[in-house]
């Protein structure tokens, strides 16, 4: 079984090394619109795709994938605003896709724990709670794709916060997300609970790349053997 890279960055050249430990050969990789011409019929020979590329063209990847009838693992984030078109077009190719905002496993446990947590502090009004995002200076969208699942998690669980804003803590029914960009930082994500009283931390933090490349390459390998459109915040378990 063969796939396709699209995006050959850092995330690119990492996924390409862990292939081989899922059982799947590259078929080849494509990384602009020259190689999509060149490379195409090696593009149509593969058995999957997976994204890592910037948001703009991951929208177009994944609508030539769709075409194709490819299935396709995205894990780049920023396109949330295309999300439902994309959906759509998938289902009326009858294609098979599994996109995320973190595909380590790490991180989905911590997504979680958060839904938990929040849960728990529902009943517990005296603590407000804030998420704070870090990332490497080359990250384009901010917030990340992972705080605003987060933010989004805990939204779904607190009746007293109705939505999230970047760097804004002027209103108390939003979740205020800061976002940091420094140096190579693959990514730290922090939710802080505070009352007058004292404080809570929940911490995921990622040392480097191969976590995210990880996960990615078992959805693949998983998505070939299954058709319909998941996240993989409600797959990775399996994979």
């Amino acid at each position: 079984m063969k796939a396709t890279i699209l995006g050959y960055g850092k995330m690119g050249h990492e996924i390409e090394k862990l292939l081989p430990s899922v059982g799947l050969e590259l078929a080849t990789t494509i990384d602009n619109e020259t190689e999509w011409l060149e490379r195409e019929s090696e593009f149509r020979s593969s058995d999957v795709a997976i994204d890592f590329s910037m948001p703009t063209t991951a929208v177009a990847n994944m609508r030539r994938c769709f075409e194709a009838g490819i299935p396709i693992v995205c894990g780049t984030t920023g396109w949330n605003a295309q999300q439902e078109e994309i959906i759509q077009h998938c289902r009326q190719t009858s294609n098979a896709l599994v996109f995320g905002s973190n595909f380590s496993i790490g991180a989905n446990l911590f997504f979680k724990i958060n839904e938990m947590m929040a849960e728990m502090m529902n009943h517990q009004k005296q603590y407000d709670v804030m998420v704070e995002e870090t990332h490497h200076t080359a990250k384009k969208d901010a917030p990340s794709g992972t705080a605003i699942t987060t933010a989004n998690l805990i939204i779904h669980q607190l009746d007293r916060k109705t939505g999230w804003k970047l760097d804004d803590n002027s209103n108390p029914e939003d979740i205020n997300i800061v976002a940091h960009r420094i140096g190579n930082e693959p990514g730290t994500h922090v939710v802080h609970y505070q009352s007058d009283n004292d404080f809570i931390e929940l911490t995921h933090k990622a040392f480097n790349r191969t976590i995210f490349a990880q996960g990615a390459v078992r959805a693949a390998r998983w998505l070939i053997d299954h058709k319909g459109i998941y996240q993989f915040k409600d797959i990775f378990m399996e994979v």
